[in-house]
């Protein structure tokens, strides 16, 4: 049998609050607000025969909650394992803890789980999440964004600060970033759109794909396509491994090119301007692919 326990805390920090998560197996949800308190909401769910374990481990888990000035600390405490039959789809249940966590917006936020989901929201100070396995999401950032993940997609939008994501196995997306992006990615495809400073990726087995980079790019992948989409306004140093790259571009912002494949031909339809070279100091672009065609195209 399922019993839930619902536990409400909440904490005056002031406008400035330090968030420290650590959740064991559970969802980790943080939102900012105009506020000045820290409010923690969580979800007990205890599988077992006996009723009291369930008020036990509640109990537990509001002590593991406590403040140290403007710092809050949260701890997912150690629960009963206790199963209480088989599921043939779900099999054997556990127990698990459900932070749902609001925060004034001018907080920096830390999370750290070892199975389920993060969710970080409408935050003005510095992000920091760490996941072992689930999906990770950050949206709506003033301030800088580390995320790692062992297993589980990686998603971050709408940050006004530099962004690095280090991920083992999963998908990542990054968009609408002002500051400068570093992404090193393992396992799983890679999406970035419109970075305003400078681009890292580094992609050992995946497809990369990348739209409107304001600034410089820098990208390396092992074994996948790469593609991108977009106008050169900075310099671009782009390698492949094994696989090819698509390079579709706006003519009308010119730029000197440099492209070669070992192993695969090089073709281009873009315009031809008449024998007259981009401007002095424009941007230059380095296409190199060691197994795969590289093909480079306009813009549609």
């Amino acid at each position: 049998m399922e019993h839930v326990r619902n536990i409400t805390r909440e904490f005056e920090t002031g406008k400035h609050a330090v968030m420290h998560v650590e959740g064991r197996s559970g969802s980790v949800e943080v939102e900012g607000y105009e506020g000045t308190s820290v409010r923690v909401d969580a979800t007990v769910r205890i599988w077992s025969d006996l009723s009291v374990e369930a008020d036990d481990a509640a109990s537990t888990v509001a002590q593991n909650m406590e403040q140290d000035g403007h710092r809050v600390i949260v701890r997912a405490p150690s629960l009963p394992q206790s199963h209480v039959g088989w599921n043939v789809l779900l099999g054997a249940r556990g127990s698990r803890v459900d932070y749902a966590i609001r925060v004034p917006k001018g907080s920096a936020v830390r999370v750290l789980s070892r199975s389920g989901r993060i969710s970080i929201h409408r935050i003005d100070g510095r992000v920091h999440c760490e996941a072992m396995s689930g999906k990770t999401q950050v949206e709506e950032i003033t301030g800088d964004v580390t995320a790692s993940s062992r297993s589980g997609s990686v998603s971050i939008e709408q940050v006004r600060g530099n962004v690095t994501a280090d991920v083992r196995s999963g998908k990542v997306r990054v968009h609408h970033v002002t500051g400068d992006v570093v992404i090193e990615a393992r396992s799983g495809a890679v999406e970035v759109a419109e970075t305003g400073a400078s681009l890292r990726v580094i992609a050992r087995s995946g497809a990369v794909m990348i739209d409107d980079a304001e600034g410089p790019v820098h990208a390396r992948a092992r074994c996948g396509a790469l593609r991108y989409r977009g106008r050169v306004k900075a310099d671009f140093d782009i390698e492949v491994h094994t696989g090819n790259i698509q390079f579709s571009v706006d003519p009308e912002y010119p730029f000197f090119i440099d492209a070669e494949s070992h192993i695969g031909p090089v073709t281009s339809s873009l315009p031809r301007r008449g024998g007259e070279p981009p401007p002095a100091g424009g941007p230059k672009v380095r296409l190199r692919a060691r197994t795969g065609p590289i093909r480079i195209s306009r813009l549609d």
